[in-house]
């Protein structure tokens, strides 16, 4: 459960003030994706949402993780920095399971499907909105992008 006051709070409303604004972002989740054996498991990442509406162009939308293997890829590549398919759907759900109650049973997860995978990413429940919305603006290159 996150710490609803003090520093964590902060860090979270600064964050929410510049998803909202439109800058350029990097978030901390839980994240996991398919994989040819089905789900990996529920392993920490991180979202860098690049800015909306500036003259250099979109943003990208860039997940990583630390263990490649989490994510069902060789541990020969090291640390994982990869983006999303542009075009990919997304869609918001429940969270449906003990193991994706990070923030509570009311939380929901961003989850993104293209032709090849689908990640689902956890993220504090205030974020989850802002995040899909900016997530739907940088992969469809929509306006604003």
């Amino acid at each position: 459960m996150a710490n609803l006051f003090g520093r964590n709070r902060r860090r979270t409303d600064e964050r929410l003030r510049t998803l909202r604004a439109g800058g350029a972002v990097s978030l901390d989740c839980q994240l996991r994706r398919t994989s040819p054996r089905g789900w990996g498991p529920w392993t920490p990442g991180h979202l860098e949402l690049g800015a909306v509406g500036g003259d250099s162009g979109p943003g990208a939308a860039v997940w990583g993780v630390a263990d490649p293997l989490a994510v069902g890829l060789p541990a020969l590549h090291g640390p994982v920095r990869a983006s999303f398919a542009p075009g990919a759907q997304l869609w918001v759900r429940p969270v449906r399971f003990a193991t994706e109650t990070f923030w509570g049973r009311d939380s929901q997860i961003v989850v993104v499907e293209d032709d090849r995978h689908t990640a689902e990413l956890a993220f504090e429940p205030v974020l989850v909105d802002e995040v899909a919305r900016r997530l739907t603006l940088l992969l469809a290159g929509g306006p604003g992008v």
